[in-house]
């Protein structure tokens, strides 16, 4: 049998989410329109830490690390 996939988002929602994130804006779940809980919650993160965004209701994340682009 096959391991689950965990939920994560497509891979536009996911680059706008973090574009949301870096810029600063106010973030909510584009699938769900739930709250986006941040890993680390300090903002902006220290250099090189890797932040997840995950939605409270529907459990999708997106991971990145802070500082690359």
């Amino acid at each position: 049998m096959r391991k689950p996939r965990p939920n994560s988002f497509n891979p536009a929602q996911a680059l706008n989410l973090i574009a949301n994130d870096r810029n600063g804006h106010p973030l909510s779940c584009p699938s769900c329109s739930g709250d986006i809980e941040r890993d680390p919650s300090q903002v902006p993160p220290p250099p090189r830490s890797h932040v997840t965004l995950k939605c409270t209701n529907c459990g999708r994340f997106a991971r990145y690390i802070a500082g690359a682009a």
